[in-house]
């Protein structure tokens, strides 16, 4: 007679849990920690939107007519 291997309940946790799975504490840290990113990239002008010109190589600024270039 062969016994299966999963046989027991089991009870661990596993990396990526399903919003089912997680309790109402560890939602109310989670959402906390989420808003406290969202503030720091806001802050953050490495981690803001890009402005329209940002990708632009120093020959392509000063054809726009822009001086300043970011370049040091």
């Amino acid at each position: 007679m062969k016994q299966k291997a999963n046989n027991k309940e089991q009870t661990g946790k596993h990396e990526h849990p399903l919003a089912h799975e997680i309790g109402a504490k560890q939602k109310a840290v989670n959402e906390a920690a989420h808003e406290e990113a969202i503030h720091d990239i806001e802050d953050d002008p490495d981690m803001s939107a890009p402005g329209p010109n940002d990708d632009l190589d120093e020959g392509e600024t000063a054809r726009l007519g822009e001086d300043k270039t970011d370049l040091v």
